[in-house]
């Protein structure tokens, strides 16, 4: 099983160190990504009729497929614990409607380096 996905946190305790795994769940976090990328889609008329896609939920079935890829090429784990993850967001919000963002990782902020390194 990949470790990418899960998170250990440590606490101390009168009997010593207590250890709890706390699994994060990727589909999740793609998820979060492409509601984010499919609210911009549609915040700039890129949904509808003649735009790049039909439907919202034509964009959610797009960009929830290619959001994990994304999510697997960052080098950090896991990313919404980052605030680099909430930039990334933030930055696609704040994307020109001219730029069409077929990959977010055109934006800097949404880049491996930049999420993983906040």
């Amino acid at each position: 099983m990949d470790s990418r996905g899960t998170t250990t946190v440590s606490s101390g305790s009168p009997s010593g160190v207590k250890v709890t795994g706390i699994r994060v769940e990727s589909d999740e976090l793609a998820m979060r990504l492409a509601d984010e990328i499919c609210a911009r889609e549609a915040a700039c008329s890129h949904i509808g009729e003649g735009a790049d896609y039909r439907t919202q939920e034509a964009c959610m079935a797009d960009q929830g497929s290619k959001a994990p890829a994304q999510l697997t090429s960052w080098s950090c784990v896991p990313p919404q614990t980052s605030a680099g993850f909430e930039q990334c967001l933030a930055a696609v919000r704040g994307e020109r409607c001219e730029t069409r963002l077929q990959r977010i990782d055109r934006l800097q902020a949404c880049r491996s380096t930049a999420v993983c390194a906040r």
